[in-house]
């Protein structure tokens, strides 16, 4: 699915010392199919997870989500969210949401000793629902609250979050009750609760394509260095760091399809890297750029961003996309979406076209889930940079692209609840 931006960035440390006994948790995930109905600077060291916990995929088609537990309050009271690596806020259903009927759990606040509610409540829209498709209009209604945040056996005390007290219907769908962000944000909640517990404020993520495997994770407070012995650690500083939040964001110098480009697609382009986005979204003249180098019949439909092209005739086509990235040394490397992601399924509206990997949105270029789950990737916070090793569970094909073998791994891949355009954003980070 493709999910929400934050809506003002759009617009508009690096000594390394030893860590003692740091060793990052492990979240699992595991994919099955749901139904519709203060810094601290950090030395990257081997380390073993202290706990784990298991994960699912929301499955429908494509690969859209992967979520976990995330507790808040006192006692906890335990949701089910999505961690999007492109937002910084945190949103679970309130009792009494109207809309979230789908939701299995909601946060009632007279049940928590240290619950404090801030009092403000606000309308948030977004440009789709659950899914792929665009759609014309999709909201929450949100109120602000504070309470604590647990993760695994991490805890953050007094932490600004959001409970919904009503969505509409493009939400419907999630299997999970919410999401937590993992933007590049170090007072936002999850990494805030690995600095009070003394860890490396960075995170590990794996997103298992369906067709590899049931196996994935979200390590925290570090990264799994299983994932990571296959070859080089390639890491690359993010853009903008001094400005937070912010995007995990990286430049590209060029994108080639199937080996080849053109003089648009040498121009280079800032990328958010954004776990919560299932497919790929671009400007038009980017998004058209690629598709006329795959086929001159992969045409717009609708009005809202989305394109496709004759289901029968798009498992004929060849769409292996890659993008380079200089790394800290300045070498590049190129990180590729293969062709088997090229196909999104039919329109619910035109069941003979298919919709194709790309969304056009002017102002966005981001690398969703058809990417990062090809790649087990670094996110530290840190160092304000990423790092890209060759996942130990991946093969290499002829064409260079990374395919599943029978090795599955545990491995984090957690994709967007919600994608669109956040225009309460200054609201919502006002109060984090």
């Amino acid at each position: 699915m493709v999910k929400r931006l934050q809506f003002s960035f759009l617009l508009t440390l690096i000594h390394l010392i030893p860590l003692i006994n740091a060793e990052p948790a492990i979240l699992k995930l595991k994919s099955q199919p749901v139904p519709r109905t203060a810094r601290r600077t950090a030395q990257f060291t081997k380390r073993q997870a202290n706990a784990s916990e298991p994960l699912l995929e929301y499955f429908n088609v494509t690969d859209l989500q992967w979520y976990g537990n995330i507790s808040f309050g006192t006692p906890p009271q335990t949701f089910t969210v999505v961690f999007d690596t492109g937002s910084t806020t945190a949103e679970i259903p309130a009792i009494g949401c109207q809309g979230c009927q789908n939701q299995l759990d909601a946060f009632d606040s007279k049940n928590s000793s240290t619950f404090v509610d801030l009092g403000v409540n606000n309308t948030v829209n977004f440009a789709t629902g659950v899914g792929v498709n665009p759609s014309d209009f999709e909201s929450v209604n949100l109120r602000a609250v504070r309470d604590t945040m647990t993760i695994l056996n991490f805890s953050a005390p007094q932490t600004n979050f959001f409970l919904i007290t009503k969505q509409t219907a493009g939400f419907a769908a999630d299997p999970f009750d919410g999401i937590v962000g993992m933007g590049f944000n170090p007072n936002q909640s999850v990494f805030r609760a690995l600095e009070l517990n003394n860890k490396p404020v960075m995170f590990g993520l794996q997103l298992t394509a369906k067709s590899v495997g049931d196996d994935a994770e979200l390590t925290l407070g570090g990264y799994d260095a299983s994932k990571a012995t296959a070859g080089p650690l390639r890491f690359s500083k993010i853009l903008h760091a001094n400005v937070t939040p912010n995007f995990w964001s990286l430049e590209s110098s060029s994108i080639a399809v199937n080996g080849k480009s053109s003089s648009i697609l040498k121009t280079p382009l800032e990328m958010v890297f954004d776990s919560g986005t299932s497919n790929l979204v671009f400007q038009q003249n980017i998004t058209e750029a690629i598709y006329s180098l795959i086929s001159p019949k992969i045409v717009p439909h609708g009005t809202l961003g989305a394109y496709g092209i004759p289901c029968s005739e798009i498992d004929s086509l060849t769409a292996d996309l890659s993008f380079t990235f200089t790394d800290t040394s300045g070498k590049t490397f190129d990180l590729i979406v293969p062709t088997s992601e090229l196909n999104l399924g039919p329109f619910h509206d035109d069941p003979n076209t298919c919709q194709t990997l790309i969304n056009s949105l002017e102002g966005f270029n981001i690398l969703g889930a058809s990417l990062l789950k090809h790649y087990y990737s670094i996110w530290d916070v840190d160092n304000a940079q990423m790092g890209f090793p060759i996942n130990a569970s991946l093969s290499t094909n002829s064409t260079g692209t990374q395919t599943g073998s029978g090795n599955k791994s545990s491995a984090v891949r957690l994709s967007v609840q919600w994608f669109g355009l956040l225009i309460g954003f200054a609201w919502l980070t006002s109060l984090i």
